[in-house]
């Protein structure tokens, strides 16, 4: 157990890492009496859920010290930069109610549920867009849907009722619709982590998103200048880099969110391309690898197996040399168990169909008549649950690009329909399916090699945020039995097919 009265050794350490990540002195001052007042705080409570929420995060701070260093210079460096209310709300709605509080919530809604409870939930309250950019994931839904504002306050109401603490707001381009701030400050308790392309993100919306404090900007940016006006129109990066300015100056926590495709992962992958936005002001950067789903679906801008490697390989070493917060989808399946749809997430579009993924444009319910929960007891969104993870190696989580076969299997089997005309090409389509099952076993090969490597400790272990190196079978022991057996299940098919195919093959030396 860490004693109060050893915090100001904590501190010290912390100090240090800070230091070595770049921070100035004074940088770390205030960063530490920020944290310094806030332990205070949680120390002074009387009640014992408080106490045992101040033990975990000393108790999380002394293992991350050892164990992921490179996190405590991420929060030193948000502490020392965030405006007071921007600090407020991400104390306690992150690191208070998703992190500290979270394993008892957990607790207890899935002895409510059956199953854990989701963490996120992505919203698409409105398809408006001022762009049209090449290989667009929503292009192909309808432009002119937008949720009703109390359409959206029922979804958010019935998330937080979940046990859902992040509202992962998308488009179309969120900053077009006028309900959002709004929203953000009516429901203060919750985290409002939103993707814009940052044209909108002008002097009067930026005092607004300050105002709220719990909004996190997500900029997307495609590379530099030449990589992002390519996809995204002339002039865009400088419209987001002076959204970035406007930012920072009133201490809006935000980041960015990349697309790695063919054409640019060689650019988003060196230490000088995240040094580059780190020095704009982002705290955290998601890379979403292309999926080719939405505007004119193109499989020549999927990134080859071995760039889908090279992007794991820069993000595992930004996690240990980088003071930013990094989500890299796909290749950080180990940290959180493997695919996340219809169990920990899901997707509402502005019509109130909720996909169980982002990227899988498929439904079978509609949030306008059946509550979220009843969408997350439904036959489509469990036979997902019930098939994670689709393979004991987490580097290979997604049922589109890895396990193309399951997806198909399960919208067959759920009777999932279509989002949109033409969404089914990637279920349906001979070119298609053919293309992501030579991907998904290609891919397979290299997964699996660097699986049994030193940064996963021959499959069995992860380094996981605020967490620090855990043991998988300990840490998603019932994902990892579903997996081991489902393993054990596809060697007995292939050996009994392969069996089937030798007694049907003629004997040797006969035609």
């Amino acid at each position: 157990m860490v004693e109060f009265s050893g915090v100001v050794a904590l501190w010290t350490r912390m100090g240090e890492v800070g230091r070595r990540a770049g921070l100035t002195d004074e940088a770390i001052g205030l960063a530490l009496e920020r944290l310094m007042t806030h332990a205070q705080k949680l120390a002074s409570a009387t009640d014992a859920s408080t106490a045992q929420v101040q033990q975990r995060l000393l108790e999380g701070v002394a293992r991350n010290l050892e164990e992921d260093p490179m996190l405590v210079a991420w929060a030193l460096r948000l502490a020392s930069t965030l405006g007071n209310t921007q600090w407020e709300r991400f104390f306690e709605n992150f690191v208070v109610k998703l992190v500290a509080e979270r394993p008892e919530l957990n607790r207890r809604l899935h002895a409510e549920l059956g199953y854990l409870p989701p963490v996120s939930l992505v919203v698409n309250p409105t398809m408006a867009c001022n762009l049209r950019c090449r290989g667009c994931y929503a292009f192909e839904f309808s432009r002119e849907e937008s949720m009703s504002p109390e359409l959206f306050r029922r979804v958010v109401t019935q998330a937080r009722d979940l046990g859902i603490r992040v509202l992962v707001i998308t488009g179309g381009e969120p900053f077009i619709y006028k309900p959002l701030v709004d929203m953000a400050l009516e429901f203060s308790d919750m985290t409002f982590l939103t993707y814009t392309n940052g044209t909108l993100l002008d002097e009067a919306m930026a005092d607004r998103v300050a105002l709220a404090g719990n909004i996190f900007p997500a900029l997307s940016v495609e590379g530099y200048q030449p990589e992002t006006d390519a996809r995204r129109g002339a002039g865009v990066h400088a419209g987001v880099v002076a959204a970035m300015k406007r930012l920072r100056d009133r201490g809006v926590l935000f980041g960015i969110s990349v697309t790695p495709t063919s054409l640019n992962v060689d650019t988003v992958t060196q230490d000088a391309f995240l040094d580059h936005y780190l020095g704009h002001g982002i705290s955290f950067a998601w890379m979403f690898t292309y999926i080719p789903v939405g505007k004119d679906p193109e499989l020549s801008l999927m990134v080859s197996p071995e760039q889908r490697d090279q992007l794991r390989q820069a993000t595992v070493r930004w996690h240990k040399t980088r003071p930013v917060f990094i989500g890299d989808f796909w290749n950080d399946g180990p940290q959180c168990g493997g695919c996340l749809s219809a169990s920990r997430y899901a997707f509402v579009q502005p019509d109130g169909r909720v996909q169980p993924c982002t990227f899988v444009h498929f439904y079978t319910h509609n949030i306008k008549e059946h509550s979220l929960r009843e969408i997350f007891d439904s036959p489509f969104f469990e036979a997902i649950r019930g098939a994670q993870p689709y393979h004991r190696n987490l580097l290979r989580p997604c049922k589109i690009i890895d396990h193309p076969h399951v997806l198909r299997q399960l919208v067959e089997d759920c009777g999932a329909r279509p989002s949109y005309d033409g969404a089914d090409t990637l279920v349906r389509d001979p070119v298609f399916t053919r293309a992501l099952d030579e991907y998904a076993q290609r891919y397979g090969k290299i997964a699996d090699a660097a699986w049994q490597g030193p940064d996963y400790q021959d499959g069995h272990a992860v380094r996981v945020p605020f967490s620090g190196i855990v043991d998988l079978y300990t840490r998603f022991p019932d994902r990892m039995d579903n997996a081991e057996a489902r393993t054990l299940e596809r060697a007995h098919e292939a050996g009994q097919r392969a069996a089937a195919d030798a007694r049907a093959a003629p004997p040797v030396g006969r035609a």
